[in-house]
């Protein structure tokens, strides 16, 4: 009974949804806000078998509301689909579909989960990408925010990308290093 309620809890608590079995993924964008907020996020997921199909996801935010003074986290889960751009030849979309809530990580308050469409060249090169969240879908006249990727093209610059969101402590953790250490 006893380790039955320690399984019940530390699946409760957990800050890794295990929904993501793997991470294939580990790509890094940033947008700013109509009141001007910048918003960093991670995407984690697992590899795209086939388009038109929904693989699951989990997306960390790191925002200051104080000027970069103190930084707040929120992670939620989303739900990824690539599809053809049916404007253009090639390019690729991936929808991501955030889950109803948000987790916060660090800092107080509450976060509405965010709502994105990126696009990408057939090489994978991000094109461009778009931000809604929950709150600005509701309305009838959405109003989209311009996300932008954040490169880390060799393994140092990804690893310091990943401290930002993660630490040593994460269940995650080691995962992610193993995985930038792919780009060494």
């Amino acid at each position: 009974m006893k380790s039955l309620l320690s399984l019940i809890l530390l699946l409760c608590f957990s800050q890794f949804q295990s929904q993501l079995k793997k991470v294939d993924i580990a790509d890094f964008y940033n947008w700013t806000a109509d009141n001007g907020t910048h918003y960093q996020f991670i995407l984690l997921s697992e590899n795209f078998a086939k388009l038109d199909t929904a693989i699951p996801a989990v997306i960390r935010v790191r925002y200051s509301t104080d000027g970069g003074v103190t930084y707040k986290t929120a992670e939620y889960d989303a739900n990824l689909i690539l599809n053809q751009d049916k404007k253009s030849a090639g390019d690729l979309v991936i929808n991501i579909n955030a889950g109803k809530t948000a987790r916060i990580i660090q800092g107080d308050g509450g976060y509405t989960p965010d709502n994105f469409i990126l696009y990408y060249d057939k090489d994978g090169n991000f094109l461009r990408g778009y931000q809604a969240d929950h709150t600005e879908l509701a309305k009838s006249d959405v109003v989209y925010a311009k996300v932008f990727h954040t490169p880390a093209p060799t393994a140092d610059q990804m690893r310091s990308l990943i401290r930002l969101f993660y630490k040593s402590s994460d269940a995650i953790y080691r995962d992610l290093m193993m995985l930038a250490a792919q780009y060494d």
